[in-house]
C-alpha cells in the first residue's frame, strides 16, 4: 500500500479512505479488468457465440494486461461484478441445454482452459522486465531435442491464437454433444 500510495503521489493511509485493505484494492483492479470483457446481450447472438466472445475477450486481457492478468488467476471471484460474469456464462450454458451439474463441470473446465491460455500468453510474450527470450521462437537444437524441434514452429507465439481456437472448439464440440435439448437461439 505504501508503494501504491507513492506511485499515486499520496500517503498510503489516504488509500484507506477508499479501500479497507490491500485485498479490496486488488479486487478493484480485478473488477476493472472484468469491465473490459465484451459480452453480447442475450438474444443478440446464440449462446455458443456469446460464450466464445466472452472467452476470447478474457484471453485478450492477458495480452493487454499481462501483469494484472495474474490477479484473475490468483484471486477468488467474490465481487458482484465477478458474479455477474458467472451468471451470464451459466445463463448461456443453460440456454444451450446443459443441466446444473454439467454447467458446473464445463464452467470449471473453461476456467482451467482460459486461465491456462492466459498464462501461456503472459509467459510466451515475455513482457515482464526480467523475462528471458522465448527459445522456441528460433529453436536450433534439433540434434539434442528432435521432438521439440519438430513441433517448435507450431508452438511459436504467432501460433498461440490458432492453438487456443483449436482447443476451445474441442471443448465446445463436446459440450454441445452433452446438451440435453437443442440450443435455443436466445
Amino acid at each position: 500500500m505504501r508503494r501504491l500510495g507513492a506511485d499515486l503521489g499520496v500517503e498510503a493511509m489516504a488509500l484507506y479512505h477508499h479501500f479497507r485493505s490491500k485485498g479490496e484494492v486488488l479486487d478493484a483492479v480485478m473488477e476493472r479488468l472484468l469491465d473490459e470483457i465484451e459480452w453480447p446481450e442475450r438474444g443478440a447472438a446464440t449462446p455458443a457465440a456469446r460464450l466464445k466472445k466472452v472467452f476470447a475477450s478474457y484471453r485478450q486481457l492477458a495480452v493487454r494486461h499481462p501483469r494484472a492478468f495474474i490477479l484473475l488467476v490468483n484471486r477468488r471471484f467474490n465481487t458482484d461484478r465477478s458474479f455477474d460474469l458467472y451468471e451470464r456464462i451459466l445463463e448461456a450454458m443453460a440456454d444451450l441445454g446443459l443441466d446444473a451439474a454439467l454447467s458446473a463441470r464445463y464452467f470449471r473446465m473453461f476456467g482451467y482452459y482460459m486461465n491456462g491460455a492466459g498464462l501461456a500468453e503472459v509467459a510466451s510474450r515475455a513482457a515482464a522486465p526480467d523475462a528471458t527470450p522465448v527459445r522456441l521462437e528460433s529453436f536450433q537444437e534439433g540434434a539434442r531435442y528432435p521432438h521439440v524441434a519438430a513441433v517448435a514452429r507450431h508452438l511459436r507465439v504467432a501460433k498461440l491464437g490458432a492453438i487456443y481456437d483449436f482447443g476451445l472448439e474441442m471443448i465446445f464440440r463436446e459440450m454441445l454433444k452433452s446438451a440435453k435439448k437443442p440450443a435455443r437461439k436466445a
